[in-house]
């Protein structure tokens, strides 16, 4: 079926009223956000898509405004019908390390400790190497039909869902954020716009000051249950590097209620795990062909360890966590340990490989 919304808006809508509102230093209302977006999705003009995108970076963007945003992707999107609790782990990107991709891996051994797990992702924009390329270069086939993609989910617990399949709409925008080339608003949509509207989510961003923000409009959207948004080191993850700055947004209203959240910022040291430092350079990645043996290296089982199998684990216990397969992130990190030595982490791999293949 034909996406409402982002499809249906003419070709000559401008942006005009929207961009008058920002210059006049307004913010603007969660369904004038949503308009914008229906505009700029369905192709609004790339130098007004520019000038309405740096004056929302310049104003400082709203939860409000996140929000309206997210349901204009949301109308764009094409879903991906999987069932039941599920989770992502994805970060902001743009930290420019050049690590292996650990949420990736972080996502697959989540799975294997039995987290249904869709993972949103994209190629690289500004890493070496993305989440599509280096699943395309394990031999996942990454480009899916998202009823392809839920039935991935249910045969081997682990899914891919290629941004261009399910947000197609976003190449209208590819030419003006390439063109002013810094971060804007769609770095946080990104992990906010999960196609299959998993509600266990592990978010890292790579600037601090875009935790609370990010936090606040998880909560304005209300898709998720539990999750948390982190802050690392110099990285969009948890790792060994140094401790990091969690803020954990939870639903405590009963399945069906209104949902009312309650938050927690705290630190977590990856020391006080008994997981010791390491530098940039000890979590070093290369091309797609080169992550991609790094992964299997890193979910192969054993009890050896080194500081990519830690920043692994760190995320994928974090996502265990959320998941509510463990009670609190130690807990969770010692699960996926276990699950990681055991050989389960690249059997998962391994399965995914197989599932996607014979789709």
């Amino acid at each position: 079926p034909r996406a409402r919304g982002a499809g249906l808006v003419r070709r000559d809508a401008t942006l005009k009223p929207y961009i008058e509102e920002l210059i006049q230093g307004n913010a603007l209302s969660a369904a004038q956000a949503e308009e914008a977006w229906d505009v700029i999705l369905g192709g609004a003009d790339a130098t007004q898509v520019g000038a309405l995108l740096a004056l929302l970076r310049r104003k400082g963007e709203t939860p409000e405004e996140i929000s309206g945003m997210v349901a204009g992707m949301y109308k764009a999107c094409r879903t991906v019908p999987a069932t039941g609790k599920l989770l992502d782990i994805v970060g902001t990107g743009g930290d420019g390390a050049h690590t292996i991709n650990i949420s990736t891996a972080a996502a697959v051994l989540a799975a294997a400790a039995g987290c249904k797990t869709c993972k949103a992702g994209n190629r690289s924009v500004s890493s070496m190497c993305g989440s599509a390329d280096v699943l395309e270069a394990l031999g996942i086939k990454i480009e899916l039909e998202p009823e392809k993609v839920a039935e991935c989910v249910e045969k081997c617990g682990v899914g891919f869902m290629y941004a261009p399949v399910n947000h197609p709409a976003m190449k209208e925008v590819a030419p003006a954020r390439k063109a002013l080339g810094v971060r804007t608003v769609f770095n946080i949509l990104g992990p906010m716009t999960n196609a299959a509207r998993a509600q266990r989510v592990v978010i890292g961003v790579f600037q601090e000051e875009l935790v609370p923000l990010m936090a606040e409009s998880l909560m304005a959207v209300g898709n998720i249950d539990h999750g948390v948004v982190i802050h690392g080191v110099g990285l969009d993850e948890i790792s060994p590097m140094g401790a990091c700055t969690i803020l954990e947004v939870k639903n405590t209203a009963p399945e069906g209620e209104p949902k009312v959240y309650e938050t927690k910022k705290y630190d977590l040291d990856p020391l006080d795990l008994g997981i010791p430092r390491c530098v940039v350079e000890d979590l070093a990645g290369g091309d797609a062909p080169h992550n991609a043996a790094e992964m299997r290296k890193v979910l192969e089982g054993g009890d050896h360890t080194n500081a990519k199998r830690d920043s692994v684990v760190l995320n994928a216990g974090m996502g265990i966590y959320v998941y509510g397969l463990a009670d609190s992130p130690a807990a969770g990190v010692e699960l996926a340990r276990e699950t990681l030595n055991a050989g389960k982490g690249l059997e998962a791999l391994d399965k995914w490989v197989e599932t996607t293949t014979s789709l």
